[in-house]
């Protein structure tokens, strides 16, 4: 055959091999995130049109709808409650109850009849009070301090130990006061706002948990010369009770594999943020929170995305973008509490938060993972292509920090994936689409998607490091 025509016959043939086989560009494009896409979700949910989400507010609310319905074109199944009709739907919908203080509570010691009013913002905050007059016995947290059941801890400025285990000491305490230091102090104003309240939501029973209170300077002074044992009474006239929602969005895959299908992965992130703040400063008002947590969101988002266009994974695998975390995680709260399937079956939590940006004090493609010396998840998630090291920025307890610890204190293995530097613009109305690095956020979110995958489809169990479990 004349060379000439062998040359055209070979084209033609690898022409109808690219026909029948799309090939491996098609294929790749598939399996990877796209910038454009990140791009759009997020312009939208960091714009000046959802008013900065505000937890428990109609832009929440539209938030967690438009969650679900993007779940429900890439064909994830629902996974919240069901509605009048009895269809499931995506959305779990969290009642909050709001009890305020009509004034400034006061504090009373019965040693030598002292009372003391704490003005709400400025020497006192309340983030939960259970009833109109907390009664207890003082007590100062020293490390290795077993709480006396119904006591009133004191915890001081610079005991970052016990407020590692925070949680833990209010299961026993009728209340917690803890002395402000620069980092609690610098969180103040994101809890200015608020009324002096208790808040109950769910099935959570009021008095389930300790008042949590943080008094300044001057009040700590005072209190470090009471004597344990001392008995002290907190309380002030509660409001009328005010109800207030807060709203999850949920979805699910359910597994493939007949041993491993009742096994569950989670991923999640926090879909509020602080919404519109008429005392900040400047003009803009406006907190569009698109680091924290748009970024987060939009990681589960296409994670699902990729997931619900592949094969079936062996293990279960449930999206959840959690309500009202800024305003103290009740969406991820209500979502332990009500677990839709057995705790013991939800192998592992990844919250995914603050992503938009990467941390210079790590390497430029790397992310991090909070919590990574307490379990082996992390560890494993590397060996198979993670680009994951610890948290570089141990001193702000980041592990306790977001809706993973919810969970982490409920014995599941769960941790936040993250790249937050420590920039100026958090919790600021500066925080907005212009300081995002899309093609940064991009390879990230990428680089997580083979780790994810191989996850979703081993028997791998993580643990504990001892000793190291919340």
């Amino acid at each position: 055959m004349n060379i000439k025509y062998q040359y055209k016959a070979f084209l033609l043939i690898l022409f109808f091999i690219a026909i029948a086989n799309p090939g491996n560009a098609q294929t790749s494009k598939k399996n990877q995130i796209e910038q454009r896409n990140i791009e759009a979700q997020m312009e939208f949910l960091a714009s000046d049109a959802m008013q900065g989400r505000g937890s428990g507010t109609q832009f929440e609310w539209i938030t967690a709808e438009y969650f679900a319905s993007m779940m429900k074109q890439f064909g994830i199944s629902p996974a919240g409650e069901t509605d009048s009709s009895g269809k499931k739907t995506f959305l779990q919908t969290v009642t909050i109850t709001q009890n305020s203080f009509i004034e400034s509570p006061t504090m009373k010691y019965s040693s030598n009849g002292t009372d003391i009013t704490l003005e709400h913002g400025k020497e006192m905050l309340v983030y939960q009070i259970s009833s109109e007059s907390i009664i207890g016995k003082f007590q100062k947290v020293n490390v290795g301090t077993k709480p006396i059941k119904g006591a009133i801890l004191f915890i001081s400025a610079d005991d970052e130990k016990a407020m590692q285990n925070l949680e833990s000491l209010t299961e026993e305490a009728a209340a917690l006061i803890i002395e402000e230091n620069p980092q609690r102090r610098a969180g103040w104003e994101r809890f200015a706002s608020r009324k002096v309240s208790f808040t109950n939501f769910g099935k959570t029973k009021p008095n389930s948990s300790a008042a949590i209170i943080i008094v300044g300077k001057d009040t700590a002074n005072t209190l470090a010369n009471v004597a344990d044992g001392t008995q002290i009474e907190i309380g002030g006239k509660l409001d009328e009770p005010k109800i207030k929602k807060t709203w999850n969005a949920a979805g699910m895959i359910e597994g493939s594999d007949a041993k491993l299908s009742s096994e569950v992965i989670l991923l999640s992130a926090h879909l509020d943020h602080l919404g519109v703040r008429e005392n900040a400063p400047g003009e803009d008002k406006i907190f569009n929170g698109a680091d924290d947590d748009a970024s987060g969101c939009v990681a589960v988002l296409e994670l699902a995305r990729i997931l619900a266009q592949e094969k079936r994974p062996k293990r279960t695998v449930y999206f959840v973008f959690f309500g009202s975390e800024e305003a103290g995680g009740f969406g991820s709260r209500y979502f332990v509490d009500n677990l839709p399937f057995p705790k013991e079956k939800l192998i592992a939590n990844l919250q995914w938060e603050m992503l938009g940006r990467p941390d210079a004090k790590v390497g430029k493609d790397e992310l991090w993972l909070t919590g990574y010396d307490r379990s082996n998840l992390g560890v494993e998630l590397a060996k198979h292509g993670a680009k994951l090291v610890n948290d570089p920025h141990p001193e702000e307890n980041f592990f306790q920090r977001s809706d993973n610890y919810t969970l982490a204190r409920q014995g599941i293995i769960a941790h936040t994936v993250s790249s937050f530097g420590l920039h100026k613009d958090y919790h600021q109305a500066s925080d907005e689409i212009k300081t995002i690095d899309f093609e940064y956020m991009t390879q990230a979110i990428n680089s997580m998607i083979i780790p994810v995958q191989w996850l979703l489809n081993s028997d791998f169990k993580p643990t504990w490091y001892e000793g190291k479990k919340p």
